[in-house]
């Protein structure tokens, strides 16, 4: 009569191959979800940003000009050739370009409607130039009432 002890071992070291299959996909789908999770998190504050920004420049009324830099005063950045742009770092403090995760911008656009400003406010992954906005909005407000907005 021959053992079954070959069979037995060959038994298990299958379940632990089946096992550790298991394990890899279940952590493959662990870092999938968190990165997701952060992705959609990042999302999240952008938008924040960019609804906190476009209020701000509806609230400061006027010109796009004088809105831009009223909310430069009020919330940070600067404003450069009609640009108002904000620097964020990965926990969305205001920094400087060099440490720089996101970049707010808000540039004003020409409007067909005297006395109505229009300006896009969006938010940019600073280090990869080709990527989409993560969040953006077009706001407008009364400006002046010459046109000039």
């Amino acid at each position: 009569m021959r053992s079954k002890a070959p069979l037995a071992l060959m038994e298990q070291a299958v379940m632990v191959l089946v096992f550790a299959l298991a394990a890899a996909l279940c952590l493959r789908a662990f870092v999938w979800s968190d990165q997701l999770s952060r992705q959609n998190e990042a999302r999240d504050r952008a938008l924040l940003e960019v609804q906190n920004a476009a209020e701000t420049l509806k609230h400061a009324g006027g010109d796009t000009a004088h809105a831009q830099e009223e909310a430069a005063r009020r919330l940070g950045g600067q404003v450069s050739q009609g640009l108002w742009y904000i620097f964020y770092d990965e926990t969305w403090s205001v920094t400087d370009q060099e440490r720089a995760v996101y970049r707010l911008e808000a540039q004003g656009e020409p409007s067909e409607v005297t006395g109505l400003c229009h300006a896009r406010v969006r938010v940019m992954p600073e280090r990869d130039p080709e990527a989409s906005a993560l969040a953006e909005l077009t706001v407008a407000w009364q400006g002046e009432a010459d046109g000039h907005g």
